[in-house]
């Protein structure tokens, strides 16, 4: 609701829409993928947020991403994209009559959906706001969307009824993680609580010193700086099979100068706590974020490719399958290998 009374204007042309133009390759978006790509939504000012993608579903459980994302758009002064997609293919089986079907209940939701926003906290003097239902696969839609509107920044939840619910953290969730040139946050299924995105106290930032982690390093470092957070970055190391030719404390000493080396100068701007610990990947990130408790997990992820290595796509679906806090995947611009 705005100062003068009125709620988030809605797209109600663009809610009925058929479903965009889809291209057969995700990836294939020109210029505004290999920018987008290259800075990571990096200013010279900061963090530049100037369009927020929220997937929805309609159901109670989406509204954690919801609020999560038109907290951040409010923040950032950026216009909120809420998009409901369809996804068609899951009823192919059914035929046109239950396909009909769906698309009758899926309108209803909208409709049920835009009389709930009014009622949104988050939504208190917040005016540049579009919801719109799409039809087609998922992912393809999500990031096609994107595309279309300039987004800089998908916010998704993994909870909820349907497909797009059921498949999030699987086959949608990868290709959106790992084909998005822009930033993804995630709210899973275990954030125990809606955080205040104003009060951002602390960002954890897992690195695994590639050229993919330092765009993400880059974006966490903007972030803490922006919001007065404190940041940790963190490596996981392999332990040395034989502590009595590789010294324990040394390897942890050398892997925290690269990290400081990682960081540079905008240590200077930011408090910034380093961590080194010996283990599984996705087993020592959350022992550390349980421990600190941070407002958001922010990852680097492999563009893609057709290889999954040590620290893609499997950490990043466990670490937003078990984390109690959002996490934001940055996908890196380094090579695929």
């Amino acid at each position: 609701m705005s100062g003068n009374g009125r709620t988030g204007s809605v797209d109600s042309t663009s809610s009925w829409r058929d479903s965009l133009p889809l291209s057969h390759d995700p990836t294939a978006w020109g210029d505004w993928l290999s920018t987008m790509a290259a800075v990571a939504q990096l200013t010279p000012a900061g963090v530049g947020m100037h369009n927020v993608l929220i997937a929805t579903d309609f159901s109670h459980h989406s509204n954690a991403a919801l609020r999560f994302g038109l907290s951040l758009a409010r923040l950032y002064g950026a216009q909120a994209e809420i998009v409901y997609v369809l996804p068609t293919d899951e009823y192919v089986i059914a035929g046109p009559e239950g396909l009909h079907a769906a698309k009758e209940a899926a309108r209803r939701d909208l409709l049920e959906f835009k009389s709930r926003l009014g009622h949104l906290p988050e939504l208190a003097n917040f005016d540049d706001l579009h919801v719109s239902m799409l039809e087609g696969p998922v992912a393809e839609c999500l990031l096609q969307c994107a595309r279309e509107r300039k987004i800089d920044l998908i916010v998704v939840g993994t909870h909820g009824r349907g497909g797009f619910g059921k498949v999030i953290l699987g086959s949608v969730a990868e290709k959106v993680f790992r084909h998005s040139p822009v930033p993804v946050l995630t709210v899973g299924p275990n954030t125990h609580r809606h955080r205040d995105i104003n009060q951002a106290h602390h960002i954890l930032a897992p690195c695994d010193l590639t050229a993919r982690s330092h765009p993400a390093v880059a974006y966490a470092c903007a972030l803490a700086e922006e919001h007065n957070s404190q940041l940790t970055v963190m490596h996981v190391a392999d332990r040395p099979v034989d502590p009595t030719t590789l010294d324990p404390t040394k390897v942890k000493q050398d892997v925290q100068r690269q990290l400081m080396d990682l960081v540079g100068p905008r240590a200077d701007q930011v408090a910034v706590h380093y961590r080194v610990e010996f283990g599984s990947v996705p087993s020592a990130i959350l022992q550390v974020a349980s421990e600190m408790d941070p407002d958001f997990i922010v990852v680097g992820v492999r563009r893609a490719s057709g290889v999954l290595d040590r620290f893609m796509w499997p950490i990043a679906y466990e670490l937003v399958r078990s984390a109690t806090c959002p996490v934001l995947t940055i996908r890196g611009s380094g090579p695929p290998r």
